[in-house]
């Protein structure tokens, strides 16, 4: 495996875990919300045990609606446009981890519906800035082999059926996971706050000149990335 880790503390972004609250990026928290905010974020410090892994695909291919993965066939249209450059990839497992969703089942137990919906939100929050965490240090792998790391994308996103979760999934074959990934018959994962994404890597070359969707660099957090390609869209 490239990545293979667990109790870790991504640094998630204020502004995403407003998104993910539905709340505007300017929004001030008040009480009770601020008490709310800092219990969530103390619960994960002591509590959460996020995990993360990462494997490399040696071989990727599109051809039409069909993208292959070293062994692995997936049919998306979208997928394979935007992984046309493509020559290899790398498959990522990411969890808030089973603790998260236990409590938060807790909390709506226990009639605290704004508990629930802040652990909820918070543990997505913590699943994207896994994500963007890892996007970080691929792009450092990838570099040192002469590769560009293209933005991931995931089943479930737009014309990628989320049925295709369990193919994903098995192109780690039997190597142990950090921590607990079941995928459902219906493509779901569990825990719920989890996320198989794909990034694909093309020669530098190749990946020159390719539309703003193709390149990761204009969403990514990490702005002083020593491998940004284009100026960051994000505000702090």
């Amino acid at each position: 495996m490239i990545l293979h880790e667990s109790n870790l503390h991504p640094t998630v972004r204020m502004s995403e875990f407003k998104r993910l609250l539905r709340l505007p990026p300017q929004y001030v928290f008040g009480d009770p919300m601020a008490g709310h905010v800092e219990w969530v974020q103390s619960w994960f410090s002591a509590h959460g045990r996020p995990w993360l892994s990462a494997v490399a695909v040696e071989r990727c291919e599109a051809d039409g609606d069909a993208v292959r993965l070293d062994g692995v066939t997936v049919h998306s249209r979208e997928l394979a446009r935007r992984f046309r450059k493509a020559r290899s990839a790398i498959v990522v497992a990411a969890s808030a981890g089973p603790e998260a969703e236990a409590e938060a089942a807790v909390r709506w137990e226990e009639d605290e519906p704004d508990r629930y919906y802040f652990m909820e939100s918070y543990a997505s929050a913590v699943v994207e800035a896994l994500i963007g965490e890892a996007r970080a240090r691929l792009c450092v792998w990838a570099d040192a082999r002469g590769q560009v790391l293209l933005p991931h994308y995931s089943p479930g996103y737009h014309g990628w059926t989320v049925g295709d979760q369990a193919m994903v999934f098995s192109l780690f074959g039997e190597r142990v996971q950090p921590g607990p990934m079941e995928v459902m018959e219906s493509g779901m994962l569990r825990p719920k706050k989890s996320q198989l994404a794909v990034f694909a890597m093309a020669d530098a070359r190749d990946a020159a000149g390719e539309p703003a969707d193709l390149v990761p660099c204009k969403y990514c957090p990490h702005l002083k990335c020593d491998f940004r390609r284009e100026p960051s869209a994000l505000t702090a």
